[in-house]
């Protein structure tokens, strides 16, 4: 068995999105579980946290969740998608990120 690690997925969730223990796939094989997952109101997108063996953990990796029953489309993204500073989504305007 390989090592694994925890990695955040963004999923293209339209009408529900995943809030644990709903599988995660790779070219039609199960390779792991979501262990936590919501909406973040933060950065506006469906995120997940679920433990990867280390050949299917790297940055950008295209995966799929099944949310309810439908296969939903994902990918694996930086540790934290939340930018306190600002930089990303415009906050200069509100005073941060000065």
């Amino acid at each position: 068995m390989s090592a694994a690690r925890i990695v955040t997925l963004e999923v293209d969730a339209v009408d529900a999105d995943a809030s644990g223990f709903e599988p995660v796939w790779h070219k039609g094989r199960r390779v792991g579980f979501v262990a936590s997952a919501g909406y973040g109101y933060t950065i506006g997108k469906s995120v997940a946290l679920t433990l990867l063996g280390d050949e299917f953990a790297g940055e950008g990796t295209a995966l799929w969740v099944h949310i309810v029953g439908v296969e939903r489309p994902a990918r694996i993204i930086p540790a934290s998608p939340y930018d306190p500073e600002g930089r990303r989504c415009g906050m200069r305007s509100f005073g941060h990120g000065r």
